[in-house]
């Protein structure tokens, strides 16, 4: 059997679906350290001393909700939000810290991370710094916060990466189903057109017998003079050719049906090899997801032992 050639809609399927899986495997980001750098950043007419907190592949306002939730936890006071800056006077942080405490914070968006800048004001103009005695608590929280929303999103990935695999599984689920149903029709159409031969051969066997039945009417009435025995036998030979007509009728509908189980049979293979290259697509490009998932399955691992 010679194969078709695939049409320009499966060629760019399967075109589509290579490139998608390139870019899919290139774009699994490595995981990003999380770091803690000192600096002063000015809010209204003040500098507050702080550190910039790194929150790796972790979107600017996703950092912004967050981060708000941490601060006003075991507090009363609310933070006031200005566009990228936030305030908050009377933060209750037993984490690292006694008493309660005055928090600046301003987000940056960078390409691949949000910075967060983090000033504690534990007394008016006394800052946490890197000296302080509460700095090591202070850093602990920080990179614990930082830690626990970059799982998050690491954890969001990997699922979004496990659902296009099950998408891709229950895929390859449904075109192998498809092929069984392809390959039923086709025994079906077999089994209807050995049906229809054997109905044609039972046609012709009883042809024969109706030809040899007009031949000898048509003798018989040839010979018979004018009467009612003459009308019986004229009416006996007009039932015999209709009954003829009719079974010529019946073969030739049974042609028409061995014609189209035929065609049947020809597209159900068509759609055979189509479904056996998706298939093959499929399986290949789910290997391929596979270790996609498989990546970020070691790099959430890796953010979580950090």
């Amino acid at each position: 059997m010679n194969s078709k050639p695939l049409n320009m809609n499966t060629m760019k399927y399967f075109l589509y679906s290579a490139l998608f899986f390139l870019i899919s495997i290139s774009a699994v980001k490595a995981q990003q350290t999380i770091t803690i750098a000192g600096d002063s950043v000015k809010f209204g007419n003040r500098y507050f001393p702080g550190f910039w907190l790194t929150v790796p592949e972790v979107k600017q306002e996703t950092v912004k909700a967050s981060w708000v939730k941490a601060i006003e936890k075991g507090t009363k006071s609310k933070v006031t939000t200005d566009k990228n800056e936030m305030s908050l006077f009377g933060a209750i942080l037993p984490d690292f810290t006694k008493g309660s405490v005055n928090i600046m914070s301003k987000i940056v968006d960078q390409d691949s991370l949000t910075m967060l800048f983090v000033s504690v004001e534990t007394a008016r103009d006394n800052f946490i710094s890197s000296s302080s005695d509460e700095y090591s608590k202070l850093n602990k929280y920080l990179v614990k916060y930082a830690k626990d929303q970059y799982i998050i999103t690491a954890k969001n990935q990997l699922s979004a990466e496990q659902d296009k695999l099950k998408d891709m599984e229950k895929e390859l689920k449904t075109s192998r189903k498809s092929k069984e149903k392809f390959e039923k029709g086709i025994q079906s159409s077999e089994v209807r057109i050995t049906e229809q031969k054997d109905n044609i051969t039972s046609i012709n066997k009883e042809l024969e017998i109706l030809e040899i039945r007009i031949g000898n009417s048509s003798a018989t009435l040839s010979t018979m003079e004018d009467g009612d025995a003459k009308k019986a036998k004229k009416s006996e030979l007009k039932d015999l050719q209709k009954k003829k007509k009719n079974l010529l009728k019946d073969i030739n509908s049974t042609n028409n049906t061995i014609a189209k189980s035929k065609t049947s049979i020809e597209d159900n293979r068509t759609d055979i090899e189509t479904s056996m290259v998706k298939q093959k697509e499929l399986s290949d490009n789910i290997s391929e997801q596979k270790l996609v998932v498989a990546k970020y399955q070691q790099k959430l691992k890796n953010i979580e032992a950090y």
